[in-house]
């Protein structure tokens, strides 16, 4: 086995051990097993564990770069529902189908804080600043309120990863067919909040349930 492909089954187990458990819930030992390596060999490529952890989110986190793609390019979207409908897709995209990232996300802020910050900033940054730049531009032509991008856009985020763990806060069902559709709802009140329109209008056409539009 070659150096490199050792090095990289590692990272695979330990994204996969360390999304499940966390940082303190796996021991290399497992990691090891996971990745049919020796306990050894993982040491000769990361210092320490907390050094493999970190390359697992690097990695995981690394893989966005696509999205930050797909948003420099849909900046000139002609409508503005579907602006704002296309930039939830990628956030619902990201958090609901990669399970994994979120939950490494989740256990790195946990167990390390502020110290994963620089690893955050070298991915996600570019991402958020995509997303505001466009959220921006959007604003400029639609005649979206003046809210500060950046926050807006960590608020969509927080908007979607709510949906996601819908109900592990709520003890029940989530009022949507997917988590997907009801980003897409989402989507639609984000507009209503940001073109001034009222909520209750959603819950007259149908679009979210009048029980959401009324909280």
């Amino acid at each position: 086995m070659t150096e490199v492909l050792s090095r990289d089954r590692i990272i695979a187990a330990a994204v996969s051990l360390f999304a499940r458990a966390g940082f303190s819930g796996v021991s290399t030992k497992e990691i090891a097993q996971c990745a049919n390596v020796s306990d050894g060999n993982i040491f000769r490529h990361f210092s320490t564990k907390k050094d493999l952890f970190i390359a697992a989110v690097d990695f995981e986190l690394g893989t966005l770069s696509v999205r930050a793609e797909v948003l420099a390019q849909i900046s000139n979207v002609e409508d503005s529902r579907t602006a704002l409908r296309t930039l939830f897709e990628l956030i619902t995209d990201t958090v609901v189908n990669r399970p994994e990232l979120v939950r490494l996300l989740h256990f790195s802020a946990l167990e390390f804080g502020s110290e994963m910050e620089p690893v955050y900033r070298k991915h996600l940054d570019s991402i958020v600043t995509a997303s505001a730049n466009n959220l921006k531009k959007w604003s400029q032509k639609y005649g979206f309120r003046d809210l500060s991008a950046r926050v807006t856009v960590l608020s969509f985020v927080a908007t979607v990863v709510l949906l996601q763990n819908y109900p592990v806060f709520t003890g029940t069902v989530l009022p949507y067919s997917s988590v997907e559709s009801a980003a897409a709802a989402y989507a639609e009140l984000w507009y209503r909040v940001l073109s001034d329109e009222p909520a209750t209008a959603l819950a007259q056409s149908g679009i979210i349930p009048a029980s959401v539009s009324g909280d």
